[in-house]
């Protein structure tokens, strides 16, 4: 979009000039400067679309592309790259000025709703796409992008709208069931009047790859006609977001309960040296390190220490009931914070007695 002087930048420019002064980037800066204590609103295209509303419909036509990127690479036989390069708000005239006036248009209904949408591929990838149709691949250097396309090429172009369309009425077939169907064709960007030039529209900008040849593809919304359906979008990806977390935390919980784990209950533990060890021999007595009476014992999760628990016997077969849960991560925690809070206190006790210090020195000046 161009940018259009302010009134305030106007008169310093007009300053300058007749005081015969050189524009500098000081002087700029200081025009710029004016400008950055409010912002432009223009009341002949209010935003009528919400953050919330711009990410959730963004994030509706970014998912249809991994299968969309699939299917064009499959038709044409080549690697495609397709990706969501703009969202805007604009006014209908401001979209048809945006365009090629020589390009391939297609109008689409969208049944239940009341009128239509419009879809523009420009020549810079039209012409490509049509190539590989073909078959002869690489535009010729002399077909000229800036002609109409002929009655034929508009026939096998269809070809990738068809394609196009299905994967449009998979994405929105998430939020609401949208019959689009195409009504009419066409190369001249003036002959397509959907809707007046003032009424304001959501432009959905493609950006489609094909041998390091690149062109637009855009599909125009206008806002009056898909407006009741913007809640449902929001409401729909922010409901598929809580549902995608739950059901991931269900799956890695449904994963993790399969898995087995080593348990192991040790009664007492004791010492030795290398020393000690080598010099066991028969009818030695080994001293562990609690009293033989004593059914405590500690319970190791593949090799770490977790539980507390009691030994015994448990229908004639040998058990450990658990008693306590052992989270050293959590002492260790709870010690690192007590010994910063002692540290602070000191800190803090030696700061208040050098204040003293300096106040009595003060006193006896």
């Amino acid at each position: 979009m161009a940018e259009f002087l302010s009134q305030d930048e106007i008169d310093a420019l007009l300053d300058i000039a007749e005081a015969g002064e050189d524009i500098d980037a000081s002087t700029e800066e200081q025009i710029i400067s004016k400008e950055k204590n409010y912002s432009i609103y223009d009341f002949k295209k209010p935003n009528r679309i919400s953050n919330e509303q711009f990410k959730a419909f963004s994030t509706l036509h970014d998912k249809m592309l991994r299968d969309l990127i699939t299917d064009l690479s499959a038709m044409l036989r080549k690697i495609v790259d397709i990706k969501l390069y703009s969202i805007e708000q604009m006014t209908y005239g401001e979209f048809i000025l945006s365009i090629p006036q020589l390009t391939s248009l297609n109008t689409l209904s969208i049944k239940p709703l009341e009128g239509r949408i419009v879809i523009e591929c420009n020549p810079g990838i039209s012409h490509k796409i049509i190539a590989e149709l073909l078959g002869s691949g690489a535009v010729a250097a002399s077909d000229n992008l800036d002609r109409e396309l002929t009655e034929i090429e508009v026939n096998i172009f269809e070809h990738f709208y068809k394609m196009f369309i299905k994967h449009l009425y998979r994405a929105w077939d998430e939020v609401t069931t949208l019959n689009f169907k195409i009504e009419s064709r066409d190369t001249n960007a003036n002959a397509i009047q959907i809707i007046s030039d003032h009424e304001i529209v959501l432009l959905v900008v493609l950006e489609i790859t094909i041998d390091e040849e690149s062109g637009f593809l855009s599909i125009c919304y206008p806002i009056s006609y898909i407006e009741t359906l913007l809640n449902k979008i929001v409401e729909k990806m922010f409901n598929e977001g809580k549902n995608k977390k739950a059901s991931r935390k269900k799956d890695i919980t449904t994963l993790i309960s399969g898995a087995k784990m080593k348990v192991e209950a040790i009664m007492a533990e004791t010492e030795l040296t290398v020393e000690e060890l080598l010099k066991i021999k028969p009818n030695d007595v080994i001293v562990f390190n609690k009293n033989a009476s004593s059914s405590s014992s500690k319970l190791y999760v593949n090799r770490t220490e977790k539980f507390l628990g009691v030994s015994g016997i448990s229908n004639n077969r040998k058990a450990v009931q658990v008693k306590s849960n052992l989270d050293h991560e959590k002492q260790e925690t709870l010690e690192i914070l007590r010994l910063m809070r002692e540290d602070r206190i000191k800190k803090s006790q030696e700061s208040k007695e050098n204040i003293k210090r300096l106040l009595s020195e003060r006193g006896r000046k």
